[in-house]
């Protein structure tokens, strides 16, 4: 149970970080950050709309669960609209290096609020991930945007707040489906009403357009239902540390896709993460055998 949970969170980060180059490959292509927003909603939308009919009590969870539901969509609304914008405003390295911060919201939520025992090991593990997450990165040393720096410091608040109310949610037997059905028709509404009334949203765009915002879109959806199912199995803060996956990929991704520069401080930056994710797996999956 356990190592499907990790394989799960490992989907989800690798998922999560090819998201960022395929989306600005849909930019450089003539798509819009409106419309990636948008049909990123819709096309996650659809995909779990076939399952609607067969959740078991999925109104009654929804109503004695609103107030977790309601929390987890803002977080979910926040990532999106604070991450997309802040590539606008900063560096793209900068912005995910703010927004990668997220763990260690997690990681102190999880020590000081919830009161969970972690083990000193891998809160150093956590410690190596995010240096060699700052190698991996690279971020630029140019005067940043005020305003780009808090949207994304908005979008990793948001993305912390999702796994930790993922994480109660979860406590009550509430199936992930469920979960990824309510955020996404949430999110989906939100924004068609504010993207319409506010700006100037165009949902018509030529084929080879809307087959690259296509592919991020279907990236988001797999990532976040895999995030939903590995937080019950290995624990919110096990499920964050995994989830640094996600700005090694982006690189990478950015690298072969974008052609963008990769110097070999990032490499071994990239390796110091994945080897952190191994000995994390490790070390935990022999802890809990231990235990039971």
């Amino acid at each position: 149970m356990y190592f499907f949970g990790v394989l799960l969170a490992l989907a989800a980060g690798i998922f999560f970080g090819i998201i960022g180059p395929m989306t600005k490959f849909s930019y450089n292509a003539g798509a819009t950050v409106e419309q990636a927003i948008f049909f990123r909603f819709i096309i996650a939308s659809l995909i779990v709309l076939p399952l609607v009919p067969f959740q078991k009590n999925l109104i009654r969870n929804y109503y004695k669960n609103f107030k977790n539901f309601i929390i987890i969509s803002i977080g979910s609304i926040l990532l999106t609209s604070g991450l997309l914008i802040s590539f606008t405003l900063i560096d793209v390295s900068l912005a995910v290096l703010i927004f990668c911060l997220y763990p260690v919201y997690v990681l102190l939520f999880s020590i000081f609020i919830d009161k969970e025992k972690i083990r000193l090991v891998i809160k150093l593990l956590f410690l190596t991930t995010f240096i060699g997450l700052i190698f991996v990165l690279g971020p630029s040393l140019n005067i940043p945007n005020i305003y780009g720096i808090l949207c994304a410091f908005i979008a990793s608040l948001g993305s912390a707040t999702m796994i930790i109310t993922n994480q109660k949610i979860s406590k009550k037997k509430i199936p992930p489906i469920q979960i990824n059905i309510f955020v996404n028709f949430i999110n989906c509404i939100f924004f068609y009403l504010i993207l319409s009334l506010f700006f100037s949203l165009t949902v018509f765009v030529k084929l080879n357009i809307f087959i690259l915002i296509l592919l991020p879109s279907i990236s988001y959806s797999i990532a976040l239902l895999s995030q939903f199912f590995a937080i019950p199995k290995i624990g919110q803060s096990n499920t964050a540390l995994f989830l640094y996956l996600e700005p090694v990929v982006g690189v990478l991704g950015a690298y072969y896709l974008l052609r963008e520069k990769l110097e070999l401080y990032q490499i071994i930056g990239a390796l110091v993460v994945i080897i952190s994710l191994l000995l994390a797996s490790i070390i935990n999956n022999k802890i809990k055998n231990v235990v039971s």
